[in-house]
């Protein structure tokens, strides 16, 4: 029976039938063997006649869909409902599963018998643009939950159109907050002379980029950060939206800042001493020429003088480097505590013999530390006791312990440190003004505060000006075996 028989009088039938290219047209029984197909069908799926006409419509699915039970869910329902939908696959005759749209509906040919009308649209390709972008969206998703770097979309009114996590973290709100913030009026606040507000607004103008804007915003109260931000249309976009990362560059400014105090650092506590070799050198050339011996004795060593000082501070220099690069490595030993402090003790009164050193507490006991580290802890401790001592010649230091940990405390009776100051005294290159005529750099304490951390140990300090300071640092017996609890 020719598609013409089939549909008899329904003459619109008739021609989708037959001169249809984009509608596949299928005719089954009502229990699912395939009775026609239309040339669509076979243009699109591949089928002729005798490839299907008398073979269940269950052979067009998927086996998964099979093993679902799709093909008799469709017939059921097109027998109870009279029409039936369906978007799912289809397979063609090189087995390939194609996207498919479908609409089953209940008719009658001429002779009144009810059939089966199917008709089948290709939305392969539709589909699977559809499938594409939903996959780069969720990838381009993914990619943005990702970046550390605030990412935001801004329309034509700089109201916030999308954003990522991390912009979420920077302005301390959540998704739908966000949705009504003007990034304009948000960033006003912190846009010292509208700097930023104005670029933003060229640039969505203009629809030109700009990179290496920089603002400081406070994240939290006395938490102030620095940010790079760069801009770019987004010339795709229907509408002017502007594209923004914000780069947070704090701790790029910081070391920054480091580089520029170490150089002026440097070359100011260099002058004094290349300046007085260079005098000294000079004064030493005439003293040759007239054989003063006794001059040319006493500039050595001043020369002597100024090469060990310069010696000091390049290793410190280098100690303070190698600390913050983080490549500052410890040397651990078992050994008597009492028998490490000693020697701290000695190396001190050899260079300072006028001075009493006192020792307090009972060091007989051992621990699991680097001793020449901590030899150097308590030197610097002695050293800076003595060097601020303002006159008095006694130093008392004082060891206690108990099953966990060792205590050292290191006391004067010198210039003492204000309430001001005293917070600051183990940061890298702090010195106190009014001790500045004093010989050192700044990094003793600092470095004595990084072995101490290294041991897994703390540092403190307590002082009151013109009565004294007392320095503390506190390790455990064994570094390892406090990590492990």
């Amino acid at each position: 029976m020719n598609g013409q028989n089939r549909f008899g009088r329904y003459i619109y039938l008739d021609a989708l039938f037959k001169n249809g290219k984009q509608n596949a047209v299928l005719l089954m029984k009502t229990d699912g063997t395939i009775t026609a197909i239309n040339h669509a069908f076979t243009l699109n799926f591949g089928y002729v006649e005798d490839d299907i006409v008398g073979k269940n419509s269950a052979i067009l699915f998927t086996p998964e869909d099979q093993i679902k039970g799709l093909p008799k869910k469709e017939l059921h329902q097109v027998q109870a409902t009279g029409q039936a939908n369906d978007n799912n696959y289809l397979v063609d005759k090189s087995k390939k599963a194609v996207w498919v749209s479908g609409e089953s509906t209940f008719v009658k040919n001429e002779s009144g018998e009810e059939i089966i009308l199917k008709i089948i649209q290709n939305i392969h390709q539709q589909k699977s643009s559809e499938i594409a972008i939903r996959e780069l969206n969720n990838f381009n998703e993914n990619i943005l939950a990702t970046i550390n770097d605030a990412v935001l979309v801004l329309n034509e009114q700089m109201n916030v159109v999308k954003v990522n996590d991390a912009f979420l973290k920077l302005v301390r709100k959540n998704l739908n907050e966000v949705s009504s913030l003007n990034f304009g009026e948000f960033v006003k606040q912190f846009d010292t002379g509208n700097q930023l507000f104005k670029s933003l607004k060229d640039a969505m103008h203009l629809q030109n980029d700009f990179t290496n804007k920089e603002i400081e915003i406070d994240i939290t109260e006395g938490n102030k950060r620095i940010f790079e931000v760069t801009a770019t249309p987004l010339l795709n976009s229907a509408q002017r939206n502007l594209l923004l990362v914000i780069h947070d560059i704090t701790i790029y400014k910081k070391l920054e800042k480091e580089r520029e105090d170490i150089i002026g650092f440097v070359t100011h506590e260099l002058r004094n001493p290349l300046s007085t070799l260079a005098l000294s050198n000079e004064i030493m050339k005439d003293a040759l020429k007239e054989n003063d011996v006794k001059m040319i004795a006493e500039l050595l060593h001043r020369f002597e003088n100024n090469v060990e000082r310069m010696n000091k501070m390049i290793a410190g220099l280098y100690e303070s480097t190698k600390v913050t690069a983080g490549h500052f490595l410890l040397e651990m030993s078992e050994f008597n505590f009492r028998e490490m402090v000693a020697e701290a003790i000695s190396t001190v009164s050899i260079l300072q013999p006028s001075f009493n050193i006192v020792v307090n507490g009972n060091g007989e006991f051992t621990v699991v530390a680097d001793r020449y580290r901590l030899i150097q802890v308590i030197v610097n401790y002695l050293s800076n006791a003595i060097k601020y001592s303002d006159g008095n010649k006694e130093v008392t230091l004082s060891i206690s312990h108990d099953d966990q940990s060792v205590t050292v405390a290191v006391k004067d009776q010198g210039l003492g440190i204000s309430k001001e100051n005293l917070p600051y005294v183990f940061e890298r290159f702090f010195r106190i003004k009014k001790t500045r005529k004093i010989e050192g750099i700044g990094l003793g304490l600092y470095l004595c505060k990084q072995i101490i951390r290294a041991h897994k140990g703390t540092v403190w300090a307590e002082s009151e000006e013109k009565k004294g300071s007392t320095f503390y640092f506190s390790i455990p017996l064994n570094p390892e075996a406090a990590g492990s609890k």
